[in-house]
C-alpha cells in the first residue's frame, strides 16, 4: 500500500509524471484537498522510474545516483515543511490553490523568489529560465547545462518577438493550434531552419508542460497531435581518413586557437566520443593494460564506462604540443568556429548540397565541406571510418557507446555504394 503524509486538511504524496518512460522524469509533489481539488508541483528532480520506490515515494539505494540521499532528504523536507506551513493558515485558506502554491513556491523554489507574482506565461517563462539558469551554475538539483538554458532563451525570446510584431497575445489561454500555426509560419518567413523550428516548438511544450504541473496552467491544447515539434534530418557529414589526414598534417603553428581547436577534434575522432567527454580530457584518464595504453571515459550522456585504446598520433600530438598532456580544454562555440577555418586550410571544400530557408521556402544550396564541419563531426568520421575499415561493429560500438546496432547504422554516414564494396570483400562474393 502506497504511503502518504496527512496533513490537517489533506493528503501529500510524492509520484513520477510518466512511470512508462525509459528516461528520467520528474518527480511531483501531489497534494489532494478537499472534495476533487489538487495540486500538483515540480519537485525539480528527475529519476528513472526504475530507480523509484513507489510505495515508500523515495529513490531506491541505487550507487550509481550520487545525491540520491540529498533528493530524498529534500522531499521529506518539503513534505513536513507544506505541512506546518498549511497548519498555520486560516481555514477558510486551506482550499485556496494561489495560496497553497504560494507556499510550494516558498518552499521548493526558494526564499528568494517569493516576491514573484506569477499570473502570465511571460511571467512564468522567465522565472522558469532564472530557475534553470541557477541549477546550471549550482548544479544543486537538476543538472541542466548552460548551452540548453541558453536555448530556453532563445526560445522565449522569439515567442515575444512573435508577440510583439503580431500583436497576438500570447498568454496560457491563447497558446493553441491557431498560435501554433501563426508562430511557426512567423519562424519560416524568418528563414528560421526547419530544426530550428522544430526546437522552439520543443522547448515551448516543456515550458507549458512545466507550468500545468506547478498549476498555472490548465490550457491543454498544446498537447494536440498536430502541435508538434517539427523537424527533419540535417545535413550531417563525415570526413573520410584522407581528409583527416590533411586536418593532421596542416601547419597551424601560426594560428594557435585553430591549431588547439584542430588537437582537440583530433581527440574526438580518435576516441569516438562526444565533445562533452573529450573536452577536456585529462592525463589521469590515461591507463595502462598489460602494456597497452588505454583512455578511461566516463560518458556524461549515458553514463557508461568505456576505454579507448591510446592512438599513436595523439600520443604524439601530446609530446609534441603539450609536454605530455592532452591538450586543454576551449569553449565549444570556439571549437565549432575554428575547425571550420582549419577544414579551410586544410582544403576540404567538395560542394555538399544542402537545404536552407528562404523568404519563407525551402531552396538548395551548394556550400564548401569545411562549412559543415563542426566538433561531432570528429565523433561521426571516427564511427563511419572504422567501419569502412572493417573493424567488428561490436568493437565500434564498444568505444562510441552506442546501445543498438539498429542505432549505429541510423549514425554513421555511409553510401550504399560504400556499403555494397564493404558487402563485396565478404566471402560470400569472392
Amino acid at each position: 500500500m502506497t504511503k502518504v503524509i496527512n496533513s490537517t486538511s489533506g493528503t501529500i504524496k510524492y509520484r513520477l509524471k510518466d512511470t512508462n518512460t525509459q528516461n528520467e522524469t520528474s518527480i511531483l509533489l501531489d497534494y489532494s484537498f478537499g472534495r476533487n481539488n489538487r495540486i500538483k508541483f515540480s519537485t525539480g528532480y528527475k529519476v528513472n522510474p526504475k530507480n523509484w520506490d513507489k510505495t515508500n515515494q523515495r529513490i531506491r539505494a541505487v550507487s550509481t545516483i550520487k545525491n540520491r540521499e540529498k533528493v530524498n532528504s529534500d522531499l521529506m523536507h518539503f513534505s513536513s515543511e507544506f505541512t506546518k506551513a498549511i497548519s498555520e493558515l486560516e481555514e477558510e485558506q486551506k482550499s485556496e490553490r494561489e495560496i497553497l502554491k504560494s507556499l510550494l513556491q516558498k518552499i521548493i523554489r526558494g526564499e528568494g523568489n517569493t516576491s514573484v507574482d506569477i499570473k502570465t506565461f511571460f511571467q512564468f517563462a522567465d522565472d522558469f529560465i532564472y530557475h534553470k539558469e541557477s541549477q546550471s551554475k549550482n548544479l544543486s538539483n537538476v543538472k541542466l547545462s548552460p548551452i540548453t538554458v541558453r536555448s530556453y532563451k532563445q526560445t522565449v525570446n522569439r515567442i515575444k518577438d512573435f508577440d510583439s510584431d503580431s500583436k497576438f497575445g500570447v498568454d496560457f489561454n491563447t497558446i493553441d493550434l491557431k498560435f501554433y500555426y501563426t508562430f511557426v509560419q512567423y519562424l519560416e518567413k524568418g528563414n528560421y531552419s526547419t530544426n530550428t523550428i522544430g526546437k522552439h516548438i520543443k522547448n515551448l511544450k516543456t515550458i507549458l508542460n512545466a507550468a500545468t504541473e506547478d498549476g498555472y496552467n490548465t490550457n491543454l491544447k498544446y498537447k494536440h497531435r498536430d502541435f508538434k515539434a517539427v523537424s527533419k534530418e540535417s545535413v550531417s557529414i563525415y570526413l573520410t581518413e584522407d581528409e583527416i589526414e590533411a586536418i593532421y598534417n596542416v601547419d597551424l603553428s601560426k594560428a594557435k586557437d585553430w591549431e588547439l581547436a584542430r588537437d582537440i577534434f583530433l581527440v574526438g575522432y580518435y576516441t569516438g566520443q562526444r565533445v562533452s567527454d573529450y573536452n577536456p580530457l585529462e592525463k589521469e584518464q590515461i591507463k595502462k593494460f598489460q602494456g597497452t595504453e588505454v583512455i578511461e571515459f566516463r560518458q556524461r550522456k549515458t553514463g557508461k564506462k568505456l576505454f579507448v585504446p591510446l592512438h599513436p598520433k595523439l600520443k604524439k600530438i601530446f609530446k609534441e604540443r603539450y609536454d605530455g598532456n592532452p591538450p586543454p580544454e576551449l569553449n565549444a562555440p570556439d571549437i565549432n568556429e575554428f575547425i571550420k577555418e582549419v577544414g579551410r586550410k586544410a582544403k576540404i571544400d567538395d560542394l555538399i548540397s544542402i537545404e536552407k530557408q528562404q523568404n519563407g521556402k525551402i531552396v538548395m544550396d551548394l556550400v564548401p565541406k569545411y562549412i559543415l564541419i563542426q566538433s561531432h563531426t570528429a565523433r561521426r568520421s571516427f564511427c563511419t571510418n572504422a567501419y569502412l575499415s572493417k573493424m567488428p561493429v561490436i568493437d565500434i560500438m564498444a568505444i562510441s557507446g552506442h546501445s543498438t546496432e539498429r542505432e549505429f547504422y541510423k549514425y554513421i554516414k555511409v553510401t550504399p555504394q560504400e556499403r555494397a564494396v564493404k558487402i563485396a570483400e565478404s566471402k560470400f562474393f569472392r
